[in-house]
C-alpha cells in the first residue's frame, strides 16, 4: 500500500488535507461570550414557541440520549439531522442570532451549514457543549 505513495504524491496531499480539516473540524475556536439565551426550558425543541427574536438560539443538536444525559439550560433540542426540517417551527426570523452546539462542534459544524443552506444568516458553531459552558461561565 505504501509502495504507491511516491507514484501518487497528489491523493496522499488531498488524504492528509481532508483527514486534517476532519480533525480541525472537531474544536471550536470561538472565544466571545455568549449573549443571552432564550429561556425555552427543558424542550424538545418541537412546536417550541421562541421569545423575543433579539435573543440568542441557543440549539442542542446532539442526539435525544444525549440531551437526556444533560444539556445547557434554557437551550432547545433538534437533532442535527433533523435541524432543516425543524427550525420553521422554532424561528422562522432568518436574522435571529442562533447558536449549535454538539458534543465537539463537528454535528453543530453541519447543522450550521444546513441551516446556512436556508437562508439563515446568523448561525455560529458553537463547538462542544464543555465550550458553550465555559463561554457562559466567562460572561
Amino acid at each position: 500500500m505504501f509502495a504507491n505513495v511516491t507514484r501518487y504524491p497528489t491523493a496522499v496531499c488531498l488524504l492528509v488535507l481532508l483527514l486534517t480539516t476532519m480533525f480541525v473540524g472537531c474544536t471550536s475556536s470561538v472565544e466571545t461570550p455568549l449573549e443571552e439565551t432564550v429561556e425555552l426550558g427543558e424542550t424538545d425543541g418541537a412546536g417550541a414557541a421562541a421569545e423575543s427574536s433579539t435573543d440568542v438560539l441557543l440549539i442542542d443538536v446532539r442526539s435525544k440520549k444525549e440531551w437526556d444525559e444533560g444539556h445547557i439550560e434554557g437551550s432547545i433540542h433538534i437533532p442535527h439531522t433533523e435541524i432543516a426540517d425543524a427550525i420553521a417551527g422554532v424561528s422562522d426570523d432568518k436574522s435571529r442570532k442562533i447558536v449549535v452546539y454538539c458534543a465537539a462542534g463537528v454535528r453543530a459544524g453541519k447543522a450550521k451549514t444546513a441551516l446556512e443552506a436556508i437562508g439563515y444568516t446568523d448561525v455560529e458553531n458553537g463547538g462542544g457543549i464543555d465550550d458553550v459552558r465555559a463561554r457562559q461561565d466567562d460572561s
